[in-house]
């Protein structure tokens, strides 16, 4: 269940779940936040907020289904931070995932794409993903 922690100025953290989804030649799956959207072009692991009672697993699969139209299979806990942005905090959690299925619809993402841990280095992150992606594997950004 989502917890409630304190971050700056006693604002609750908000808990955010991310996807490390690893196809067959070891590549993770990222998404690119759409035009308009917060933190656009910016590439991320697939995710979104817990919300109030509801377990990590099932706020993966809900947010995957919604934003990607996938129907994915939640394994363990990865790696988590806390990130603190200007207009709040969060507490991404990052969960092994597998997915049956291939995105079917972008919602705040203009596009997705496979990448080897040495690919993610190249790409314009967002800034809450990079202490988890350097957690993840040996992630230095650019």
């Amino acid at each position: 269940m989502a917890d409630e922690k304190l971050g700056h100025g006693d604002i609750p953290i908000k808990q955010v779940v991310c996807a490390v989804v690893r196809d067959s030649a070891g590549r993770v799956l990222m998404a690119r936040r759409a035009p308009k959207q917060h933190l656009e072009g910016l590439w991320e692991l697939p995710g979104g907020k817990v919300e109030p009672g509801e377990s990590l697993a099932r706020a993966l699969q809900r947010e995957l289904a919604e934003e990607l139209g996938l129907n994915a299979g939640v394994g363990e806990e990865i790696a988590r931070t806390i990130y603190h942005y200007d207009r709040g905090s969060i507490e991404l959690i990052a969960l092994s995932t597998e997915i049956s299925n291939k995105v079917s619809r972008l919602v705040v993402h203009d596009t997705v794409a496979w990448f080897q841990s040495t690919e993610t280095a190249l790409l314009r992150i967002a800034p809450a993903d990079i202490p988890l992606l350097e957690k993840i594997f040996d992630f230095k950004p650019a």
